[in-house]
């Protein structure tokens, strides 16, 4: 392994994320602040995962047929900040849409990122290696969230997207000098339609993948959708609503190490049930908070319930899967997830103007217990043997020579 490498990309990772959620917090106010419809808002919001959706998959095709991976990340990273100086001089709720969808395109570099960083580790740590990037996004969460009212109160709504370009800029700096190199051609020859085709057919890829949609229609409803709008409706301020998204993102950060140590295969069943039960936990005492102070138990523990079941399920997803495909299978797994992160804001948005914001919170709680417990049962129950070719039917040399 290389140590230089592998610190080099959590250190731009942790600050990618960060310019991604230095604004979050306050991004549903801002957008409210231009439109008198939640559904609108919500609209907005469901761009970044919209554009994630889109375009993950064809990402991770593209990266495993040309064994290019530095271009993207690099251009990727620096969208980010683009998008950030959008939403900062938009006035309409249109501009605002067009922004947050470049951070959307910008997101989609995670395909690229993860399956970079999973390279410099050996097959058998996969799962460790998705659950270690997992813990750099959360802690640039962390960061950006726990920074975002401060930012306000210093210049403003305005200065946290500016403060996100710069940290943007800064990722794409240290990734310039992180040598990626591409792919050697007996990695790019084993890379065929009929090949990608399979992934697409794979139970091992596809059931983690449609779960983690699932769950994150309900993290993106709930933790980074609506509730700082109920934070400011029980009388938080800035201050106090980027500390609820900061002990959302430091619960995740805690979880992940958690799921990094205790995700062997016996626990994955067990820690992912617990993780649904906490998520829909989490949403229901939000649903019935009355002040910040329960809104900040609801966070935490949502917090924790995605940090398990969010890199568990990463993982899985590409731990059978040979080196040559595994940004296809990556792109499968990020890009169904994204329409949960897409449309969970959006349809969140449609029903808290039909029915209030609580009981919105309400209903997605339910969802969240009942649909990705209800997957897994399903698919533990009737479990046929993964088409495709599996990393451990290959040389272990070819799977960890490092060159993705």
């Amino acid at each position: 392994m290389n140590r230089g490498r592998i610190t080099a990309v959590f250190a731009a990772a942790t600050l990618y994320f960060t310019a991604l959620y230095v604004y979050v917090p306050t991004l549903p106010a801002y957008v409210a602040a231009r439109t008198s419809s939640l559904t609108a808002v919500g609209v907005v919001l469901s761009m970044y995962g919209l554009w994630m959706a889109f375009l993950r998959m064809p990402l991770g095709v593209i990266t495993d047929a040309t064994g290019r991976y530095k271009a993207y990340v690099l251009a990727g990273v620096l969208l980010a900040g683009i998008g950030a100086l959008v939403m900062a001089a938009g006035k309409t709720v249109g501009m605002l849409a067009v922004g947050r969808a470049l951070t959307g395109v910008s997101a989609a570099v995670w395909v690229p990122l993860m399956v970079v960083f999973a390279g410099l580790f050996p097959p058998r740590k996969t799962i460790f290696a998705t659950s270690l990037l997992s813990l750099a996004s959360s802690l640039g969460q962390m960061i950006g969230t726990g920074s975002t009212g401060f930012v306000e109160t210093w210049g403003g709504f305005a200065l946290g997207f500016v403060v996100a370009a710069g940290l943007a800029a800064a990722a794409t700096g240290i990734l310039v000098f992180v040598r990626i190199p591409r792919a050697g051609k007996e990695h790019r020859g084993t890379v065929t339609p009929r090949s990608i085709l399979s992934i697409f057919q794979r139970r091992d890829v596809l059931i983690p993948s449609f779960t983690n949609a699932l769950c994150q229609f309900g993290v993106w409803a709930v933790t980074f959708g609506f509730m700082p709008l109920l934070a400011r409706q029980v009388g938080a301020g800035s201050v106090a609503v980027g500390l609820i998204m900061t002990l959302n993102v430091a619960a995740t950060t805690a979880a992940n190490l958690l799921a990094a140590l205790a995700a062997r295969p016996e626990n994955r069943k067990p820690l992912l049930y617990s993780s649904f039960a906490l998520f829909a936990a989490g949403a229901s005492t939000a649903a019935l908070a009355r002040g910040v102070p329960l809104l900040f138990v609801s966070t935490v523990v949502m917090g924790l319930a995605n940090g398990i079941f969010f890199p568990i399920l990463l993982g899985m997803s590409i731990e059978k899967v040979d080196a040559p495909h595994r940004s296809t299978a990556m792109g499968i797994h990020q890009a169904v997830y994204a329409i949960g992160m897409f449309a969970g804001p959006w349809i969140g948005g449609v029903i808290a103007d039909l029915t209030g914001i609580r009981v919105m919170f309400g209903i997605v709680a339910a969802f969240s217990l009942a649909a990705p417990a209800g997957l897994i049962a399903f698919a533990l129950g009737s479990r046929a043997p993964a088409r495709g070719t599996h990393a451990s039917e290959r040389p272990p040399r070819q799977a960890s020579r490092g060159t993705r």
